[in-house]
């Protein structure tokens, strides 16, 4: 990334999931740089505290705190009418929230936990917030950004599939995950596609393996243990975010959109990511599940 700062004091950024690791440093990066953050957390104690962090750390003041279910429809439409209503406008997306389950957990609405965090979410927040986006992209003169956090687990995904929410096989954690975090890569190309890059870009990306809180909850067996013992060689949240701000703000990217991304460049997703027939059965099967695209 490049070691100058980007200016983006007059840019007007979401992030969600960004009342820690990842979300969080994304949401101070982009205050350090001057813009206007929106952060959005399922608990608002703990937004709060996040919001009250990253102002201290950052120096501005121009950072909003907004609660909402991400896998709730009804309350993501409250948060675009509460955002519309405040800011009127968006430059920045980050889809960034996400979850990962020991054992296979539904919604209200039945739908299965992985698969609505970690992909409804992004398909449902990108879609509402299309025309703030399209408005932020008119009075700036440059395109808005999506930018979608993904992961290389996709790559444990070895077949085709259509089964997004493992309704016909053994629920395997990082395999569903990896099938989630594939759906955000081909998400992200099937909407770069539908979108007019003049006006907005799409982007996604392998944040890198974090230290985190990530994968802690739930009884995880052996796998867990495993986990826990690797944890202190991962990178740090701070590391892990860098390239989500690259994809937000890097000049250099301004026309970039529908590619992959880990270490601040361009990557090779794996070959599924190209699949067709799974591109388009997940945009009908978001599509019939939202009511949106």
């Amino acid at each position: 990334m490049a070691s100058d700062r980007p200016n983006l004091s007059e840019r007007i950024c979401l992030v969600t999931g960004a009342n820690s690791g990842i979300g969080r440093e994304t949401a101070l990066g982009l205050a350090k740089s001057g813009a206007t953050v929106l952060v959005v957390a399922r608990d608002r104690s703990k937004g709060e505290v996040a919001v009250s962090e990253i102002k201290k750390a950052s120096g501005s003041k121009n950072i909003a705190l907004f609660t909402a279910d991400l896998t709730n429809i009804g309350e993501m439409n409250t948060l675009l009418a509460d955002v519309k209503d405040r800011y009127g406008k968006l430059n920045i997306l980050v889809n960034n929230a996400g979850a990962i389950f020991g054992e296979r957990k539904t919604t209200e609405e039945g739908l299965e936990l992985t698969f609505a965090t970690n992909h409804l979410n992004y398909f449902i927040m990108s879609h509402l917030f299309l025309d703030l986006l399209k408005k932020g992209s008119a009075e700036s003169k440059t395109p808005s950004r999506i930018v979608n956090v993904a992961s290389e687990a996709h790559r444990a995904v070895r077949s085709e599939t259509t089964d997004w929410q493992c309704e016909n096989r053994t629920y395997n954690p990082m395999e569903v995950y990896g099938l989630s975090k594939l759906a955000n890569i081909l998400f992200t190309r099937e909407l770069s596609a539908k979108l007019n890059p003049a006006e907005i870009t799409v982007n996604c990306l392998h944040p890198g393996v974090v230290r985190t809180g990530f994968g802690t909850q739930g009884n995880w067996g052996f796998m867990g243990t495993l986990f826990n013992l690797a944890r202190p060689f991962f990178i740090s949240a701070e590391k892990g975010a860098r390239t989500s701000l690259f994809l937000a703000s890097e000049s250099e990217l301004q026309q970039c959109t529908g590619r992959y991304f880990k270490n601040c460049s361009e990557a090779k997703p794996s070959a599924l990511a190209f699949n067709e027939t799974m591109s388009k059965n997940l945009w009908e099967t978001s599509r019939k599940i939202t009511g949106l695209g």
